[in-house]
């Protein structure tokens, strides 16, 4: 029979980590560990005999990092979820994880539920960035923004932040759930729409306003007050 539980990896080069991150798991009733590896190569030749629902990855390891691995695994296992659970909090780092195909980012210090609820989301085909890591993000965006001369600010580069474009009052509604960091299901169900609905019109924001991603929206959101009643 069949397990309907979550199966996961871990790959880390830290030991105790692992170990914690064993008991930890052990409480949980969705979730099981079916492997663990200290580098990118190892976790590779795992997955030659045993395919995990979602593999928990470190950034800073030995032989083959997380960077590395992340992109490989991708490459050669699609359907694998990725979720980056490591210190590293340079957003950079993010970036670069988020780009190879991680469908999250997670700091070490998280709590239990959130990690396990990170876990969940991943699986489930959801993004997941705590906190922490989404500050990084819009920090080193404004960060970037400041430092920028006006020979860099060409057309297009930025194709909202300077300009204000119409947006719907619906629209406006989910750029403020999403601020919330409510869930495409989650919107639905307060919009009383259903997730696809959802998931077109978020397409149809980043279009509109040009931007990537969640962290992009936001950023508009905040650079013309759309967040303020």
């Amino acid at each position: 029979m069949k397990s309907n539980k979550i199966k996961i990896m871990v790959a880390d080069d830290h030991q105790l980590f692992i170990e914690g991150l064993k008991a930890l798991l052990r409480e949980s009733k969705d979730i099981v560990l079916a492997g663990e590896a200290e580098n990118g190569q190892k976790l590779l030749e795992l997955l030659q005999t045993d395919i995990p629902d979602v593999i928990l990855m470190d950034i800073k390891m030995p032989v083959m990092d997380g960077v590395a691995a992340t992109r490989k695994v991708k490459e050669l296992y699609p359907q694998i979820k990725i979720l980056a659970l490591t210190m590293n909090e340079d957003p950079i780092f993010i970036s670069e994880m988020l780009k190879c195909g991680a469908s999250g980012y997670l700091l070490k210090n998280t709590g239990k539920e959130e990690l396990i609820g990170a876990i969940k989301k991943v699986y489930a085909g959801e993004k997941f960035l705590s906190n922490e890591v989404s500050n990084k993000l819009i920090e080193k965006m404004f960060s970037n923004d400041s430092s920028m001369g006006s020979s860099n600010n060409m057309p297009g580069s930025n194709p909202a932040y300077g300009r204000k474009v119409e947006i719907t009052k619906r629209e406006l509604e989910i750029i403020r759930l999403i601020a919330k960091e409510m869930t495409n299901t989650e919107i639905a169900a307060h919009l009383n729409n259903s997730p696809m609905t959802v998931i077109t019109h978020r397409k149809n924001l980043l279009r509109k306003l040009g931007v990537k991603n969640t962290a992009g929206l936001i950023r508009y959101a905040v650079q013309n007050k759309l967040l303020e009643d």
